[in-house]
């Protein structure tokens, strides 16, 4: 075993177990734990947020009732197995909750929960994990088929268990305060093109009137610096997010002429800060006589996916530590211990298996403002950056090219 990866994880055990402890002190006298959630939840709070599918959602928790409920705002997935219209935008969905127990400490546990009946994998269940303004982990997942349109468009009969999300009970609605100049990290997936994975990797300029720009570093858009949508305004649904019509995609739709894809844009307010997640929301449209987001077809232009964007503002060495958690792009668990240069991958209900780790060393000298690079340690890489990580209000989002045809992403919520 590498004895990078050891030491990392004598690292990651105790930031694991601060995570439960009594509190810091000394003495004999009582010590009062600080909790990472609030104590109760019920339906008056709604965390409004993006999925890993491109769906913009609204989650309630009733940590009382022990019950949840999802309203899929908008969304990419076929309500439906073997079709891909109409989607299950506009459903609500609901279950129970369970209280965690496996995660390593009591502290933990309190702030997660088993969305009973949400997982399409009775061997992984789905879970959500709550913060302060934050909610993270994965919402319900789908069975995708369809055959195609004269042969065009097929998508291969898929089922995943769930998505990964992440929500903010506090979101900004005012755009004035949103502009500004943003690193942008994602992963996006094309299901007409057997679920081809993309990686979203840019900088994006929002200005106060909806105007904005986006120049890519990676996709079919490489290297150019253009408005990929028409301008940010208020969702028509009404969700607070922002909306943004005839949003080009970061690889080459499987069939249509014009972008048929929408972008909605969910922007969290943690910790003096905006946390703006863009999720496509790709369309496609079997019919010839029906328009489906204004457009008649057949087309597909079905890449969905999420990003965070982060300001273009330099951290520093230490700004960042501590856990995170979160779920990434290969529908996995992660908690990343992050210390001075280095940070540290873990299953959160397997923290001592070394196996299931990944370390980083972490480049805080930013060419971009705010992005950490990133180099695997032990890797065969060697000393290359392979991936990127930015940061902004207590959340991160890292995005790995370590292999390009199959990029790694992650976004993890900070814990402790």
């Amino acid at each position: 075993m590498n004895w990078r990866i050891i030491s990392v994880l004598a690292l990651c055990a105790p930031l694991l177990g601060a995570c439960g402890g009594g509190g810091g002190g000394s003495g004999d006298g009582p010590v009062t734990e600080t909790r990472l959630c609030p104590a109760a939840l019920d339906y008056n709070t709604v965390f409004t947020g993006g999925g890993g599918d491109g769906e913009l959602v609204k989650l309630q928790l009733d940590t009382t009732k022990m019950t949840w409920q999802i309203n899929y705002v908008e969304s990419p997935i076929p309500a439906t197995t073997g079709t891909v219209v109409p989607t299950r935008a506009g459903q609500t969905v609901s279950g129970t909750l369970t209280q965690e127990t496996q995660l390593p400490t009591n502290k933990l546990n309190q702030c997660a929960f088993r969305l009973n009946g949400a997982s399409l994998d009775a061997s992984r269940p789905a879970r959500i994990f709550v913060g302060e303004g934050v909610a993270g982990g994965t919402i319900p997942g789908a069975e995708i088929s369809f055959g195609g349109v004269l042969g065009v468009g097929a998508v291969p009969d898929t089922t995943f268990p769930y998505y990964p999300f992440i929500g903010f009970s506090s979101i900004e609605t005012n755009l004035a305060n949103v502009a500004g100049t943003y690193n942008q990290v994602g992963y996006h997936q094309v299901p007409s093109q057997n679920f081809a994975p993309v990686a979203v990797d840019s900088k994006i300029t929002i200005n106060a009137d909806g105007t904005w720009t986006e120049c890519d570093n990676t996709g079919v858009h490489a290297g150019t610096c253009q408005q990929p949508g028409t301008n940010f305004a208020p969702s028509a649904d009404n969700s607070g997010a922002f909306q943004t019509n005839n949003f080009l995609g970061q690889a080459k739709p499987t069939s249509a002429t014009t972008p048929a894809a929408r972008g909605y844009m969910i922007v969290g307010k943690l910790r003096g800060q905006v946390v703006p997640i863009l999720v496509r929301t790709g369309a496609a449209n079997p019919s010839a006589t029906v328009p489906v987001n204004g457009a008649l077809g057949p087309y597909a232009d079905d890449e969905s996916g999420i990003s965070i964007l982060s300001p273009q503002t330099a951290t520093t060495v230490n700004a960042q530590n501590g856990e995170y958690i979160g779920v990434d792009s290969q529908f996995d668990y992660r908690t990343t211990a992050l210390e001075g240069t280095e940070a540290t991958l873990l299953d959160p209900f397997n923290a001592s298996q070394a196996s299931l780790a990944t370390a980083l060393n972490l480049d805080f000298a930013q060419t971009v403002p705010g992005v950490v690079t990133t180099t695997h340690v032990g890797a065969s890489t060697g000393t290359t950056p392979t991936g990127k990580m930015i940061f902004t209000g207590g959340v991160f989002g890292y995005l790995d090219m370590t292999n390009a045809a199959s990029p790694y992403f992650t976004i993890g919520a900070f814990v402790q």
